[in-house]
């Protein structure tokens, strides 16, 4: 009896030691294979990188006097949030991916209006860039007068010029103080030369002065399906003095152009701007707009304004205002609002 109770202990003890072998061997194997998975790991995608989560908040309240109506109204100063990314590949070379959208406070809060859409890639010999962007357009002349705290700014040149294009293929290079831009829109089989708009600028910067020229053709349609295309020539003078003083005026030609019936006609816009602190943490904007459309008659749709805010920037990213704007129209009810507004901005950044 105690020769087979010493059988099983032996038996036992040498299955205990197998399996104590077999689980070390396995813990070993893991260990071994977790090692091999890092050091075989792809590279991180964030390594070169850079990534910017960003957005600007900017709710109203405003008084409304059009000449028949008085009314209060919570709107919306263009509130925006976006990210964008790029990574370098090569030395001087990048790839870049940016995305912005709307946040309509005024209304129900909706996420998701593009206000751009783009991938690009960098060189030292300019960057190409396909998606929804900026035109040159709006940014080397237009966005010099573009001040103030309102989602119709600037007031004359947001009639009819472009803010934001879809469908755009564009080029940029920056070198010796002077910016070049070209874009084109193409939208499949519209347009009669294979684009909907061509969009070219120059600009220059010396020291605290920006001068910036544009030019736009692009295709258009009547109501009654009458084709043409408009021809926009603008530009601007911007300069910022020693007392802190910044001003800037904007005008721009704009041929519209028809194929038949001759209606074609000449209109311009015009839009100035002054900026001045007047205390510490305060500022003072003045600006003064006029649109004309070349229609003769009642159904122009011509009219001038201008625009005084005060702003209170308690640290940098934050302003809250206050603004009064009027509106005269040659042909239709003059426009009065009285604006309160806040604008909250955030940028959030990471690199690898």
């Amino acid at each position: 009896m105690n020769t087979m109770n010493t059988l099983k202990s032996l038996v036992a003890i040498a299955v205990t030691l197998c399996c104590y072998n077999a689980y070390a061997d396995d813990a070993q194997s893991l260990e071994q294979r977790i090692a091999n998975l890092e050091n075989n790991a792809a590279p991180s995608q964030f390594k070169n990188s850079q990534v910017s989560l960003y957005g600007s908040i900017r709710p109203t309240l405003s008084y409304l006097d059009d000449d028949q109506d008085k009314t209060w109204d919570v709107r919306d100063a263009l509130s925006r949030v976006g990210i964008k990314a790029s990574t370098e590949f090569a030395d001087g070379w990048s790839a870049i991916a940016h995305g912005e959208w709307s946040v309509d406070i005024a209304n129900s809060g909706n996420f998701g209006k593009a206000r751009l859409a783009y991938a690009a890639i960098a060189s030292p010999y300019g960057q190409v860039g396909i998606g929804k962007q900026r035109p040159a357009q709006y940014t080397l002349v237009a966005e010099y007068v573009d001040i103030f705290n309102h989602g119709n700014s600037p007031y004359a040149y947001d009639h009819e010029s472009p803010f934001f294009v879809d469908n755009f293929v564009t080029y940029k290079l920056a070198t010796g103080g002077f910016t070049f831009m070209a874009g084109a829109q193409v939208d499949g089989n519209s347009g009669d030369t294979g684009a909907d708009m061509v969009n070219l600028g120059v600009g220059y910067d010396l020291g605290q002065l920006h001068v910036g020229l544009g030019y736009v053709s692009q295709n258009t349609q009547t109501d009654a399906g009458i084709e043409g295309d408009d021809q926009t020539i603008g530009g601007v003078v911007a300069y910022t003095f020693s007392n802190d003083l910044y001003a800037a005026v904007s005008y721009q030609d704009k041929q519209y152009n028809l194929d038949a019936f001759s209606q074609d006609r000449s209109g311009s816009t015009l839009d100035s701007a002054l900026a001045y602190p007047i205390a510490k943490n305060y500022k003072i904007k003045l600006g003064y707009f006029l649109f004309k459309d070349g229609i003769e008659g009642n159904t122009s749709a011509d009219y001038d304004g201008f625009n005084t805010t005060l702003e209170w920037n308690p640290i940098s990213n934050v302003r809250v205002h206050l603004e009064y704007l009027a509106k005269n129209s040659d042909h239709r009810a003059d426009d009065q609002a009285l604006t309160l507004g806040f604008r909250y901005d955030f940028n959030l950044n990471w690199k690898g």
